[in-house]
């Protein structure tokens, strides 16, 4: 029942209102993975397609189309086009995701676990950033959906999710400039926390004899994080890590709500 005599109503902005940076946030996420949506099914089309014409390379030419994706069994001569193609697309499919994994996606995310379980090497980082200038705060990494969730730390809407870097010396928005130390260290991400400068040549020539290497602006490649690389673990396990991180940013999303508790807003006119 309607009550007169209230001068607001719940759950109401103004049409002019700002939309807040979390609000912001939200959709870009959920446009992102629109957009991965969109590459998957592209993907998946790619599987059909493949399928489909190495099945008429068979009965048409009569002879094996190369390369086979690994485990596809030969379809029974009375096999309809159709179904054949429909037996091929699944491993097809594995093997371009597979492919597809060495590649550089628009979007990023971290590839790793959860982060507040995550032990730091034993490194001690007020003792040495004197020497190298924290020069680790000024890598590029992707955040994590647990990163985006808590809202601390911020990301480049540019590049999703990367690490948000300031133009001015190209270091983490979250470093301090004066003493480079990290102002949100309580909520820094997985990377950060895991992360071992002691044998990367970036940081160090010889850390054991505390000679830091050259610092130069631009030397690190924006899209490689500061852990895994390509060549760090096999593309099968980088395309299950990546299936897996989506699926966890896609229930993140779902489980979320637009509004966190009741807020009063203007009434609206008749």
């Amino acid at each position: 029942m309607a009550d007169p005599e209230t001068d607001h109503a719940y759950g109401t902005t103004a049409p002019d209102a700002p939309a807040t940076r979390a609000e912001l946030e939200r959709a870009i996420r959920n446009l992102n993975m629109s957009d991965l949506e969109q590459r998957d099914t592209l993907l998946k089309l790619a599987a059909r397609v493949i399928a489909l014409t190495d099945e008429l390379t068979r009965r048409l030419d009569g002879v094996e189309p190369l390369p086979a994706p690994p485990g596809t069994p030969a379809p029974p001569p009375s096999m309809t086009i159709e179904a054949a193609t429909e037996a091929a697309i699944e491993p097809t499919l594995a093997a371009i995701r597979v492919n597809d994994a060495q590649f550089v996606t628009r979007v990023l995310l971290d590839l790793g676990g959860p982060k507040y379980p995550t032990e730091s090497p034993p490194i001690p980082c007020a003792e040495l950033i004197p020497l190298c200038h924290a020069r680790c705060c000024a890598l590029s990494f992707a955040l994590s959906t647990e990163d985006l969730d808590e809202g601390v730390i911020r990301w480049d809407y540019g590049q999703p999710y990367l690490i948000r870097q300031r133009e001015s010396d190209g270091y983490c928005v979250h470093n301090d400039p004066e003493a480079r130390g990290c102002t949100v260290h309580a909520f820094r991400p997985r990377v950060c926390r895991s992360y071992d400068c002691r044998n990367d040549a970036r940081v160090w020539i010889d850390y054991e004899q505390r000679i830091p290497a050259p610092l130069v602006r631009g030397q690190v490649d924006a899209r490689v994080d500061l852990e895994r690389r390509p060549s760090d673990f096999d593309l099968v396990e980088r395309a299950r890590a990546r299936a897996a991180v989506l699926a966890r940013e896609t229930v993140a999303l779902g489980e979320s709500y637009a509004e966190a508790a009741p807020r009063k807003g203007p009434k609206p006119s008749p």
